[in-house]
């Protein structure tokens, strides 16, 4: 009976640690750029609006709260571009987002 109650706690607080809500998710839109910094190396994770991606926790200067920001696991060319940053946690970055469509937008980020 322990190891059933031990089991679905561990569920419970997996699918939990999934649900991100949406004040809580970075969203730049044409011509943006932020300067934010790695809280974390990245975790793949499916969500419905983004499908399967990596979920990064970014914190924008002056925030005291991480947002999430969202890379599609096949957008290869921002995923190579954070891979060239090397580790993550705790680097800062601008991130610049040109285009205003899925089809024309364009992200980069840059080490400052």
């Amino acid at each position: 009976m322990e190891n059933k109650e031990t089991e679905q706690a561990s569920l419970e607080a997996d699918w939990r640690a999934n649900i991100t809500e949406a004040k809580d998710i970075l969203k730049l839109k044409d011509g943006d750029i932020v300067i934010v910094t790695f809280a974390n190396e990245g975790e793949k994770r499916s969500h419905p609006d983004y499908g399967n991606s990596v979920a990064f926790q970014l914190l924008l200067d002056g925030d005291k709260e991480p947002k999430t920001f969202f890379v599609k696991a096949n957008n290869f060319s921002l995923l190579g571009q954070i891979k060239a940053l090397g580790t993550l946690t705790g680097q800062k970055v601008k991130i610049s987002r040109v285009g205003s469509k899925k089809s024309d937008t364009r992200y980069r980020i840059m080490k400052i």
